[in-house]
Order: C-alpha cells, then sequence, then structure tokens
C-alpha cells in the first residue's frame, strides 16, 4: 500500500483536502465526486497498478486525481513533462502521507515498457491533443484497462460556460468541443480494436459546469512545456505551494471547521442520494464529465 500512517486517516485527510486548495465549490465537489467514483472502480476491476499519462490534473497540479487510486492501495505512476510541476505535485502528495513514481514524460513515446499497468487513465486532456495517438499510447502501455474522463458539451451549462468566457474576455482553454462526446471516443476505440468496458459519467452537482474559483495566482513554466512541444493546458491556478502545504499540514492537526465538514456532508448527501441514483442516460446529460473505460481485444495483443 503506497500510503504512509493508517490508511482511515490518509483517505479522511484527502476528502477534507479538497476544501483546502481555495479552487471553488465546483472543484472541490468534482474531486469528492471522482475519489467516490475511483474507489469503486479498484475495487470492482481489481485495480493495483495505475499510471496516469497525460497527468494535466486540476488546477495545473499533475496527478492530484490520482491521490485516490494511492489512498486505496494502488502503486501510482504519475507522467508529465514539466519537472518544476513534478516536483510541486510531489510535495503536495508527500504533505498528505501518499507515495507516487513521479516520471518526466510526454505522452507520445513516453518510455513505459507494454503491458505495464493495471490501468491507464488521463482526465481532460483528448479535448486538448491527438487524441487518437494517446489512447494508442494508452492501450500499449496497459495490460488491462484505460480510463478517459472528458468535458461533456451536451452539459446543459455547456453554452453557459462558454458565454462565461466570452463576458469575462478569457481565452476558451477547455479544449476542442467536437472532441467532448463518448461517440468521439468510441469511433477512436473501435478503430483500435479496443473493447468499451463501461460508459457513464461523474461530477454532477447542482449547478452548471463553470470555473467558480475563489482565487487564482500561480505561473506556468513555458520553458518545459516548448522544450516538449506538449499541447495539454499548461497553466497553474494555485495559491503560493508554501500556503497550500501549511494548510495540508494543520489537517494532520486540527479538526475541520463547521463549515467545512457541513459542506462535505452536503456533497455526501447530494451524492449518495442523487447523484449515484442518477440513471446512466440522464447522467450522461446532466453530468460534468462522462467517461470511457476500455481494454484492447486479446486476439489483437
Amino acid at each position: 500500500m503506497k500510503v504512509r500512517g493508517s490508511g482511515r486517516t490518509v483517505l479522511k485527510n484527502l476528502q477534507a483536502s479538497i476544501l483546502a486548495f481555495d479552487e471553488g465549490y465546483g472543484t472541490a465537489y468534482e474531486r469528492f465526486a471522482f475519489n467516490k467514483f475511483a474507489s469503486q472502480m479498484v475495487r470492482k476491476y481489481n485495480i493495483s497498478t495505475v499510471l496516469e499519462i497525460p497527468a494535466d490534473g486540476i488546477m495545473g497540479i499533475p496527478g492530484i486525481k490520482s491521490m485516490i487510486f494511492a489512498c486505496v492501495g494502488c502503486e501510482v505512476t504519475v507522467a508529465h513533462p514539466s519537472k518544476e510541476l513534478l516536483k510541486m505535485s510531489r510535495e503536495i502528495w508527500n504533505a498528505l502521507g501518499l507515495n507516487a513514481n513521479f516520471v518526466r514524460a510526454y505522452w507520445k513515446d513516453a518510455g513505459f515498457r507494454e503491458n505495464s499497468f493495471d490501468l491507464v487513465w488521463n482526465f481532460c486532456v483528448i479535448e486538448h491533443i491527438d487524441a487518437e495517438e494517446v489512447i494508442r499510447e494508452m492501450l500499449c502501455t496497459s495490460k488491462n484497462l484505460i480510463f478517459m474522463e472528458i468535458q461533456n458539451v451536451f452539459n446543459i451549462g455547456f453554452p453557459i460556460h462558454r458565454l462565461y468566457h466570452y463576458l469575462r474576455k478569457e481565452p476558451w482553454d477547455h479544449g476542442n468541443p467536437l472532441k467532448m462526446n463518448i461517440s468521439y471516443i468510441k469511433r477512436i476505440l473501435n478503430g483500435l480494436n479496443a473493447d468499451i468496458v463501461e460508459v457513464g459519467a461523474t461530477d454532477m452537482p447542482p449547478w452548471p459546469d463553470i470555473n467558480m474559483k475563489i482565487g487564482e495566482s500561480g505561473e506556468k513554466n513555458e520553458k518545459d512545456w516548448k522544450d516538449i512541444g506538449n499541447e495539454i493546458r499548461p497553466n497553474v491556478r494555485l495559491k503560493c505551494l508554501e500556503e497550500i502545504l501549511y494548510e495540508l499540514e494543520a489537517l494532520q492537526r486540527t479538526k475541520l471547521q463547521f463549515k467545512e465538514r457541513l459542506v462535505l456532508f452536503m456533497f455526501d448527501i447530494w451524492h449518495k442520494f442523487v447523484e449515484s441514483k442518477m440513471p446512466t442516460p440522464l447522467k450522461i446529460f446532466f453530468a460534468h464529465h462522462p467517461y470511457v473505460i476500455a481494454r484492447k481485444r486479446r486476439d489483437s495483443e
């Protein structure tokens, strides 16, 4: 198990940490719901080793959504082209008592051996890169499953999200909308002789999919991205690393405030009685992030 200390304590700290980044309740609930889903996926498919590639991450922290895999006992590898972002990510993982292998690698020709991981996955990067190439690489590296979450172009809040960017005169940084649907990924998988295992969606809070950030700061490491030619989003939306580490360390020493406990309680109630009960066809329409789980056909190996 790739955790330090009590697994239950680390899991509790991980759930509490979703409120430690001042990223807004939208992204916090997204991580909360994903942690629930990923825990179930590990048990359902008997997953022990996980590779996240390309590890774009939320707020520019590579591998932040893979923390749950380590927390439930998987050996996790996080692959990203930026040495500085990987270093930052390692410090945040360490602050939560979690371990991972951090590998500086581009998503194409990354250098991992074939059939190396039970699960190879990524979050919201298919929209930004050559989807067929990255899925081919994922199928090659995985010995069982690949898993992709994308943005949902059919979500009822998507037009509002586009308008939000337009009114704030912010560039659209969420990728190509033509790639933001399950059918697009299915066509690629069929062309690569892969079998669809499961289709669904996560992150279905009672608000539209709009960036609801409390504060933004940070810089992107232009050199790392330009040298490797990566096309996924390089921007880091963070408070300073020292402040984040301080808050995560405080989680080990203090109890959550009443407001934080209430937020997590409401998240849990909504997820348990609404999101988890919603039929998949409706969830794919209302949720923010559809997903596809697939595996390469055995006769193609």
